[in-house]
């Protein structure tokens, strides 16, 4: 294996570590505001409880859930792919690019979605009466 496709390799190892990380990361972070919630709903009035904001709230904590297991998958799946890449001596060829470009594209948004919720929920909880 030439130095450059080395090179390449080991970058696309480690960014799709990083994610990974973050992904898990995030889902402590899910678990975490869903645990609060539950929380302070036993505090709370159905009133608050039953609200569209609330629901709301907890349908996006499932969403990131989801969202973050599907990319756990996804990065698992190109894992996959480099490995067999590597065995074959076709190291990074042009599908799991594209499949790793995607990912990329997928943990931007991932990124930018998950720090505005966490930014929204945090409000949100904050203007809970028993705060």
């Amino acid at each position: 294996m030439n130095t450059a496709k080395y090179r390449q390799l080991t970058d696309v190892h480690l960014l799709q570590r990083i994610w990974r990380n973050e992904l898990e990361l995030a889902l402590q972070e899910v678990n975490f505001w869903e645990e609060l919630l539950g929380t302070l709903s036993e505090g709370l009035s159905d009133r608050v409880t039953e609200s569209d904001t609330w629901k709301g709230e907890i349908s996006q904590l499932h969403h990131f859930r989801r969202l973050s297991k599907r990319l756990l998958d996804e990065i698992r799946d190109v894992d996959e792919q480099v490995a067999a890449g590597v065995r074959a001596d076709h190291v990074l060829d042009a599908d799991t690019r594209l499949n790793h470009q995607y990912l990329r594209q997928e943990m931007d948004s991932f990124h930018a979605d998950f720090r505005t919720f966490k930014s929204e929920i945090r409000q949100y909880m904050v203007l809970q009466p028993t705060f």
